[in-house]
């Protein structure tokens, strides 16, 4: 044990070791692998086979920051002095106000860790190992350094390996490098240094065998895999603070500053003239409950949280209540290419042929295929040719389904109904390209396709790495016919004809000079390229014959396959463009790839093509280090870029002062993830890495829910600056009140409990149906506002003003009138001072309409919630009246019908003003 760390097994740049070195290193034998003492000891040395997990928020842990506030701070203060001068009820009251809002938030954070809990992929990988020289199958974690593997199409890839053997092997690595196309492997040793994207001889923990089969032997576990590192470089990014929370907090200590300074000053005048410290104490209570909107925290949880019930109706799970605002400010979204804006499934995309005969596809709703072009495919006999060789030429499987043609027994039924046709799934067993082929053919033609499937092979040479062809021979009505398809320079190779509009003709090196040429032109343009031949035979070959049958063939044409894009994202990227988001596409994949699908997707128009779109991960290094920062600016594709880059480049864009939400499924997604402003996995496709790290995960994988959420939080946002605005400038009026009938006569007009009481109802219900209204419909067409922009500007703060000096004069005119005019005691003017703010607050939520919105029909009007936040306000302040218990905490008194007049008067008054004033100036 005191020697595990020496004992570890470490081997750098394995891809570059021989077979024998590797093994020799690894100190185990290919054919009998490690044995079971062996094993003990090395995990010992390594540990389990396993990631360390991001940590968890704890239950406590949750709790507490719900109470992380400065507001709450403060309102735990004034619990504390009432208590403490034994104003028992007061001191309740508040820290009812501080449970209601912990619980709230907590509850709505806590159900969304228990809905990233039920995403997480519960099955345990198993592995299959030779130890003591027999072949069993293990726990993926219980693998060790040294280890024997053998893997085959389907497996996942539980560690680091370098190929011993290797028969047909290909592996998808999209989730480590983002490359959507499967990487052939073999176990040749490489030379010189290579990115992990280019290490043929190596597999990875976390990727897929997409075919064939092979013997590795373990070189890394656990958290020294590559996985590893990119978890470790997860860990060591911290997450930005988010901007509502920045904001808030920086509203709520202003308001601290004004609180204190006001309470000081007060303190400081009562006790130069001799007033009671009790008196002046509860003053400075009253000015606590009077200045911090109580209901602030909880409203922002509120509205928040609905935010998060409406995103989760939509596929969109968000984990922390503030992610759903942040997206609201979004400027950029740095999007992966490979299964976010694409489905991550090869697809047939271009047929070429002799003449300059080019012909794509158009995919419809049900992945039914049609040729854009107006001529008449049944015509030409190349695309026969082409066709039968897909089906033929073919090792792979599609996966069996429903697709919604009638069988036998249906026909014959005449009772039984048709059923529609259903979409045609893509999925299926074996090479990719294979499937996209047997895809492709099914839907174009399912009847020809069945046929071709039924056909008995004759014989079958299958793909090899370094022939880079494969083939069969089949027997139909016409004979024997051999189909071959392969790496296009083989197949020329290969071929001594070229078939031309039904005929077959000699086929010159300057003819295939030209079909290379073409093969590097679809190359760049992005497209995965195959190349198709076929001959007629009399009689089957035999002996070595038999075993190269595809030479003298007949050339047909080319097809280029491409991950194509996902339907709604061109949408969806038009309506990001008018919300003034910019739309950056990150990925791993190739240059002439990413550029391809940018362009489908619209991601820059095209008279911007020839402007310089698209910049390689090398590229970006160069232009980093000479400081050419305005070509990053610019540039709309990053690719072949690995995960450092993408953090560097998410840090640039912050320094610019962008908000930044980067969508990625890949394990080399997730630093990126975390380092984002906003981090957006996919559910469906996503690792469960990269969904741990995230602030929301797409259940649906769509890029057009990320449309919705962003609507979403900049509705929420606007909410949350109207129900602020509703509650300062009220709070305003009752600091103005409590200020000038305080210093002016020394009594309190409005008593701390009847403002707690009276915040309680209007810091929440009213507030609540502001915070939880539906929004303007326009809110996509307007640009995103600036990141630095205070919750509330400048042009806020005067309304605020405005609107509290209003309320001000109005309620204070009314105490004074009482007091004054009609001689009345200080309870009844209290009570006036109450009744005639509680009613002006809840009319004053209708001042809330924007200066442009009609005066009747408006966003407030229209909302039910408010007229429900009304009547229940309205219901409770009756209540309060009436109910003589109630009404003795709160000092009611029994009001004349004159008295109750005034009160009328001076609650709708401020209404009336401050509608005339909005009728004369829009901007308030």
């Amino acid at each position: 044990m005191n020697n595990s760390k020496e004992s570890k097994l470490k081997v750098e740049d394995a891809y570059q070791k021989t077979t024998e070195e590797i093994l020799e290193l690894m100190a185990v034998d290919q054919q009998h692998g490690l044995t079971d003492e062996e094993v003990g000891k090395r995990r010992k040395a390594h540990g389990p086979n396993i990631l360390e997990e991001q940590e968890k928020e704890s239950i406590w842990k949750l709790i507490l920051s719900q109470i992380n506030n400065p507001v709450i701070y403060l309102l735990f203060a004034a619990a504390a002095l009432a208590f403490v001068f034994g104003d028992i009820p007061e001191g309740i009251a508040i820290l009812v106000v501080l449970l209601i809002n912990t619980v709230i938030g907590f509850w709505m954070e806590y159900k969304a860790q228990k809905s990233m809990d039920a995403l997480k992929r519960m099955d345990r990988i198993q592995a299959r190992v030779m130890r003591s020289g027999k072949k069993t199958t293990i726990d993926a974690e219980e693998i060790v350094p040294g280890d024997i593997l053998l893997i085959e199409s389907g497996d996942l890839i539980p560690a680091d390996a370098r190929i011993l053997e290797a028969n047909e092997l290909a592996v998808d690595e999209s989730p480590l490098t983002g490359e959507s196309v499967p990487v052939n492997k073999s176990a040749e040793t490489l030379e010189g240094e290579k990115q992990v994207a280019d290490r043929t001889d190596m597999l990875y923990k976390g990727t897929a065998v997409t075919g064939g089969a092979g013997k590795v032997v373990v070189c890394s576990i656990g958290m020294e895999t590559e996985l590893g590192s990119i978890s470790s470089m997860v860990g060591e990014q911290e997450k930005e603070e988010t901007p509502l929370n920045q904001k808030l907090n920086k509203l709520t200590k202003t308001l601290i500053y004004v609180t204190l300074g006001l309470a000081f000053g007060f303190l400081v005048v009562g006790w130069m003239t001799g007033k009671e410290i009790y008196q002046l104490i509860q003053t400075s209570i009253a000015w606590t409950i009077a200045a911090i909107p109580e209901g602030l925290p909880i409203v922002a949880s509120i509205a928040l949280a609905r935010g998060m019930l409406r995103l989760a109706k939509k596929n969109v799970i968000v984990k922390k209540l503030e992610a759903v605002e942040t997206l609201g400010e979004t400027t950029m979204i740095f999007t992966d290419k490979t299964g976010t804006l694409t489905k991550n499934q090869l697809t047939v995309n271009t047929l070429f042929f002799p003449d300059e005969n080019r012909m794509e596809t158009d995919w419809t709703e049900n992945d039914r295929v049609k040729f854009r072009e107006s001529g008449d495919p049944a015509k030409n006999k190349n695309l026969d040719h082409l066709f039968k060789i897909s089906v033929l030429a073919n090792d792979a499987s599609l996966k069996k389904e429903s697709t919604g043609e009638a069988d036998d027994s249906t026909e014959k039924n005449s009772q039984q109904k048709k059923k529609p046709k259903e979409r045609l799934s893509g999925e299926g067993d074996g090479d990719p390209l294979d499937v996209a082929l047997l895809h492709f053919s099914r839907s174009f033609d399912s009847s020809a396709y069945k046929g071709f499937r039924k056909l008995k092979r004759k014989l079958h040479d299958p793909f090899d790495s370094e022939a880079m062809v494969m083939g069969a021979v089949y027997e139909d009505d016409n004979g024997l016919y051999a189909a071959g398809k392969g790496a296009t320079h083989a197949i020329l190779e290969r071929s001594r004809k070229i078939f031309i509009n039904g005929d077959s003709k000699d086929f010159s090196e300057e003819d295939k000079n030209y079909w290379h040429k073409k093969n590097n032109d679809l190359a760049d343009e992005g497209l995965r390229v195959l190349a198709f031949a076929y001959k007629t035979m009399d009689k089957l070959p035999e002996g070595k014959a038999a075993e190269d049958f595809l030479r003298d063939l007949i050339f047909i044409g080319l097809i280029g396959f491409i991950d194509p894009p996902r339907k709604e994202v061109a949408d969806a990227i038009k309506i990001c463009k008018e919300a003034g988001i910019r739309v950056v596409m990150v990925t791993g994949d190739h240059p002439g790839t990413a550029k391809n699908v940018g362009q489908k997707v619209k991601l820059f128009d095209k008279e911007e093509e020839n402007v310089q779109m698209a910049l390689s991960g090398n590229e970006l290094n160069e232009k980093l280090e000479t400081n050419e920062h305005d070509d990053i600016l610019g540039t709309q594709i990053f690719s072949r870029v690995d995960p450092s880059q993408k953090l560097e480049l998410i840090k640039y864009f912050q320094d610019k002062g962008e908000i930044v939400a980067m969508t990625g499924d890949g394990i080399n997604d997730a630093p990126a993830l975390k380092r984002a402003n906003i981090g957006i996995a996919m559910g469906k496709r996503g690792t469960q890495v990269a969904q741990e790290v995230s602030d929301m995960v797409l259940k649906d994988d769509s890029f057009g829910s990320i449309v919705k959420a962003i609507e979403q939080g900049r509705i929420i946002f606007g909410n949350i600056r109207k129900f602020i605005m509703y509650q300062l400038s009220y709070h305003l009026s009752e600091i103005v009140i409590i200020a000038l009938i305080s210093f002016s006569l020394f009594t309190l007009p409005l008593l701390p409990l009847q403002l707690l009481f009276l915040n309680l109802l209007s810091d929440v219900f009213p507030a609540l149906a502001l915070g939880v209204g539906e929004g303007n419909p326009g809110t996509m067409k307007k640009l995103p506002k600036d990141p630095d922009e205070p919750i509330l500007t400048r042009k806020n703060w005067l309304q605020i003003s405005i609107y509290g000096l209003i309320l001000s004069i109005c309620i204070s005119g009314a105490y004074f009138y009482a007091h004054f005019v009609w001689d009345q005691s200080e309870e009844i003017s209290n009570n006036v001072a109450f009744f005639s703010l509680a009613f002006a607050q809840l009319l004053h939520v209708f001042n809330m309409r924007e200066g442009d919105e009609p005066l009747i029909n408006n966003q407030v009007s229209r909302n039910k919630f408010i007229w429900m936040a009304l009547a229940i306000c309205t219901a409770a302040i009756a209540l309060a009246y009436f109910i003589p218990q109630i009404s003795d905490i709160l000092s009611f008194q029994e009001l004349e019908a004159r008295v109750w007049a005034l009160i009328g008067i001076t609650s709708i008054l401020p209404l009336l003003i401050i509608q005339l004033i909005k009728f004369f100036n829009k901007n308030l």
